[in-house]
């Protein structure tokens, strides 16, 4: 990863003398940026305590959506969705965020 680091040390420059941004190779896509952020506000939202997936849901991922309680909402596809959201930040947060700076972006698992 020593190229990717040094990379972004180049960009960090650039962008601190004021000549340019980072280089687009290392920007992620509108669809990527939006996910990272949904990730990364699902795992501020899973550091308070006692914040279930359901709320999730509700907060983050369905804020327009009636989510259901009970057997409609552990029957739902909805549900799953929000599962696989919350296994994907926690291990992004573990370190998955490794391949996105080594440019490996993809799913995580």
């Amino acid at each position: 990863m020593a190229e990717t680091r040094l990379q972004a040390v180049a960009d960090l420059e650039r962008w601190l003398r004021g000549i340019s941004s980072a280089s687009a190779v290392s920007r992620p896509t509108s669809y990527q940026a939006q996910r990272l952020d949904l990730l990364l506000s699902i795992l501020d939202l899973r550091g308070e305590l006692d914040v279930t997936s359901h709320e999730v849901a509700r907060r983050l991922i369905y804020p327009r959506l009636d989510v259901g309680r009970g057997s409609a909402w552990k029957s739902s596809p909805e549900r799953r969705r929000t599962q696989r959201l919350i296994r994907e930040a926690e291990a992004l947060a573990a370190g998955g965020y490794r391949a996105l700076l080594a440019d490996r972006a993809g799913r995580q698992k």
